[in-house]
């Protein structure tokens, strides 16, 4: 159906891959009136990207070309981003789906193990949000909207930051070990040793650059990521079985992989940072090269 023929929706949910996030403003901004939430369930740290191309009408540089730019919204050590009030809808959430899911055909999932997905507000137009941060309301919708679902979890995190980089605690090593080492399952990175040592230095280095962001942005140091992330991910993995990442199906497939936003853009907020990620950036390096050597862009 053609997008412009659909009339305004209460809620848009966007599941594109991060490889046509430009794709999301000719396909979003039909829907959108006041009352329009918006839940962008993808991988990598597209949050201020997407939100920027909504409200510039497609461009995420739009912003910066005025002098205003909130593309990069890094702040100097304890210091708090100011929340970001929107003008296109009533509020843009990031999506963090822990789901072993892959795409068969059009219409057709198959979903083999797990199921969580955490919820993360972008941005907001309510006063309540821009002017002391609350948002209950913004919390208690994403809830509502999954009232009817019980198939998996459901979880909120009052912080984007903190949500996006505990995704990519799973993300970031098994991803990426499994596209690295040319393809392979999660089942061969957890039953081999030394890539086990590997997929837990790697989430060790990802904990750090995210303890390293939250502390920039005034985070409370108690809800900082730790050894319960890392055992969890670890856990989970070493029961999943011979689960197919999705860059890993990608690169297998020989199609476009979520490279920018999943892996490059965690990796220069880490050096950004200052913080030591040697064994994340020879993953970077080698999916890029990937990437660059079978033209997956």
């Amino acid at each position: 159906d053609d997008v412009n023929d659909m009339g305004v929706a209460d809620w848009v949910i966007v599941a594109l891959k991060s490889t046509s996030l430009d794709a999301a403003p000719d396909l979003v901004r039909p829907l959108l009136a006041r009352h329009t939430r918006v839940l962008a369930i993808m991988n990598g740290m597209i949050d201020e990207d997407l939100v920027d191309m909504l409200e510039n009408d497609g461009d995420a540089d739009a912003d910066a070309a005025m002098g205003e730019s909130h593309h990069q919204h890094h702040h100097p050590a304890g210091v708090a981003a100011a929340p970001r009030k929107l003008t296109c809808c009533a509020a843009v959430y990031a999506g963090m789906a822990l789901v072993c899911s892959n795409k068969l055909a059009p219409g057709r999932v198959d979903h083999s193990y797990a199921g969580k997905l955490t919820g993360a507000l972008s941005a907001s137009a309510s006063e309540e949000w821009t002017m002391s941060g609350n948002q209950d309301a913004e919390r208690q919708a994403f809830f509502d909207l999954w009232k009817d679902s019980k198939s998996i979890e459901h979880v909120y995190d009052e912080d984007l930051t903190r949500a996006r980089w505990s995704k990519m605690c799973w993300n970031l090593p098994f991803n990426g070990i499994s596209v690295a080492m040319g393809g392979i399952t999660i089942d061969k990175v957890v039953g081999d040793p030394g890539l086990k040592r590997l997929a837990y230095t790697v989430i060790d280095e990802t904990i750090a650059a995210a303890n390293a962001d939250l502390e920039s942005k005034g985070a409370d140091p108690s809800t900082y990521l730790g050894d319960t992330e890392k055992d969890a991910m670890m856990d989970l993995s070493c029961t999943m079985g011979p689960y197919k990442p999705s860059t890993m199906l990608d690169f297998t497939n020989r199609r476009p992989m979520e490279v920018k936003y999943l892996f490059r853009k965690p990796l220069d907020r880490a050096n950004q940072l200052n913080c030591e990620v040697p064994h994340l950036e020879t993953l970077v390096a080698q999916i890029e090269a990937f990437r660059h050597m079978y033209k997956l862009h």
